[in-house]
């Protein structure tokens, strides 16, 4: 049973399906919908697809209210498209008529768990899924997140990924690898890190640093591959990376500051551009940070011979300091021109040539004025601070290697138990997916 950040599990059974309801309703005229749900899914592959609610197929421990028939029309064609077809098209028909759940069954309302979290969806021994909220859907807004895994999942509209794709590739998973057993290599990348008591309580964004890619796939190994399987074919590289990303943890001191790292002459290690420049760093609001002494004070850029640098105008003269410049401070940031100084004066920046203000001369060290041979005052210029790059941080990659050592046994899995390129049929997934929001689904084709 599939259950993430806003559902629970529950223990799965593999008893008998019995279809039968306990209330005795009138014979029912097949309508267009039935046949084209007989011609698309009972007679190609076997499956009984319920839109009608039938007891016996649902929990009677919750109130739930029958899928809307209208709103049930839509999502039975996007599983179709989505889902069923993404493996029609990559392993072929006859896998999925020898695998897929027999009974897939609609309920129209959620059904809530015992700490009112919001059930995804159930399977039974691989016989039956049921898929509920079907009554929330917005026909007219279809929406499919593939690229944000941490993405809030009680947002309106419905994601379809994670409401419904991400728990059918799920409890599909499961099917398989019942059938056919994963390495037993798998179950120990994660040893000691799994949460079955508390899973609960495991932040999908957390999860990554002990090798899960959700909280829920925390709970024990066979909800680990399953929810490993799920969020890799149906997210895009860019949330694929995220996650990845969220794999990678900093590392601390006991007083929490970020530890850097260092080589082996004891200087810090800086992060790099693709072209192998240092990156510079910058302050919340995206300027740049000055390098500072040991009390406090800005030190300054000097050239081969140890003379100061100083900013220049487009003439290439150095620019002289205005009082406005001292009252409002200078601040510096890397534009299509390179480094740019200014300053901000009522919510507008200004270049460091635009003057206001009595002119700053230069000072002794006693506070006194220096004037040239001519007697003239000397303005005091704007010299280059030095500025402040990003040291590399010393990081556990644990989560990210433990994710990426599970993928590679999934993958080998699936090729050699299946005969299916997992990419392959991530590719197809995500492309059917992205389909989604652009199929005519008013009318059953």
């Amino acid at each position: 049973m599939f259950a993430g950040i806003l559902s629970a599990a529950s223990a799965c059974t593999t008893d008998e399906i019995n279809s039968d309801s306990i209330f005795k309703n009138k014979e029912t005229v097949q309508t267009d919908f039935d046949k084209w749900l007989t011609k698309n899914f009972t007679d190609p592959y076997n499956v009984q697809f319920n839109y009608r609610y039938i007891d016996k197929l649902s929990d009677n421990r919750y109130n739930v209210v029958p899928a809307d028939e209208e709103k049930s029309k839509v999502i039975a064609q996007l599983v179709k498209h989505v889902w069923l077809d993404a493996y029609k098209e990559v392993a072929g028909e006859s896998f999925m008529k020898q695998n897929c759940f027999r009974v897939m069954q609609l309920i129209g309302s959620p059904e809530y768990d015992g700490q009112n979290k919001i059930v995804l969806g159930t399977a039974e021994g691989g016989l039956k899924i049921l898929l509920f909220r079907i009554n929330e859907l917005d026909p007219t807004n279809i929406y499919v997140n593939q690229d944000n895994p941490y993405a809030n999942k009680r947002s309106k509209p419905l994601d379809l990924n994670h409401w419904y794709f991400h728990t059918m590739h799920h409890e599909f998973s499961h099917i398989l690898h019942q059938k056919k057993s994963y390495s037993t290599e798998y179950r120990t990348i994660s040893a000691g890190k799994y949460h079955a008591a508390d899973w609960v309580n495991v932040k999908d964004e957390d999860a990554a640093a002990d090798g899960f890619v959700t909280g829920y796939g925390s709970s024990e190994p066979n909800e680990d591959f399953a929810e490993l399987y799920s969020t890799y074919v149906t997210y895009t590289d860019e949330a694929w990376q995220n996650i990845l990303d969220h794999g990678v943890v900093v590392k601390k001191d006991a007083s929490g500051a970020v530890i850097y790292a260092r080589d082996k002459n004891g200087d810090y290690v800086y992060q790099k551009d693709a072209k192998g420049n240092r990156i510079l760093e910058t302050d919340a609001n995206g300027d740049l940070i000055s390098v500072t002494d040991a009390n406090g004070n800005v030190v300054y850029a000097t050239d081969k011979d140890g003379k100061y640098e100083f900013f220049k105008d487009e003439k290439g003269n150095r620019i002289p300091m205005y009082k406005i410049h001292q009252k409002l401070g200078v601040h510096y940031t890397m534009t299509d021109k390179g480094l740019t100084p200014y300053f901000i004066f009522k919510g507008n920046a200004y270049p460091l040539t635009v003057a206001a203000g009595e002119p700053v001369y230069q000072r002794t060290a006693d506070g006194e004025i220096v004037y040239d041979k001519d007697g003239n005052p000397q303005p005091e210029y704007f010299r280059v601070p030095q500025f402040e790059y990003l040291k590399q941080p010393e990081v556990d990659t644990f989560g990210r290697d433990a994710i990426l050592k599970k993928l590679a046994i999934m993958k080998s899995y699936f090729q050699e138990s299946w005969g299916i390129d997992l990419d392959k049929l991530r590719s197809v997934v995500l492309r059917r997916s992205k389909e989604a929001s652009t199929l005519d689904l008013k009318t059953l084709k």
